[in-house]
């Protein structure tokens, strides 16, 4: 199994597409964290911006995923580089909608 390490910095596998945003989410997401914060006294959260078929077709088939990171416990890392169990949390609790 390739590594991180094994791709080369040319790779188009390794541009980061900026994902689009509905404006009314966006300000309702704004606001959820403005209470998590303000109102919650919430002082740790962390957002993974994929979707949840993504992260499935991503376990399913790695190879095709060389790049893709997400937050797992207030740091980055690589899908392929994370443990089923963790994967399997993270898709669980991934896809909150507004």
């Amino acid at each position: 199994m390739n590594t991180i390490r094994d791709i080369p910095l040319n790779c188009p596998d390794a541009t980061y597409v900026q994902p689009e945003y509905k404006e009314a989410g966006m300000r309702n997401f704004t606001n959820l964290v403005r209470t998590m914060l303000n109102d919650y006294g919430v002082y740790h959260v962390q957002f993974n911006t994929i979707n949840k078929a993504t992260l499935i077709d991503a376990k399913a088939h790695p190879e095709n995923y060389p790049t893709l990171m997400v937050r797992v416990a207030g740091y980055s890392v690589y899908w392929t580089d994370i443990a089923e169990r963790v994967q399997d949390d993270i898709i669980n609790r991934t896809e909150h909608t507004f």
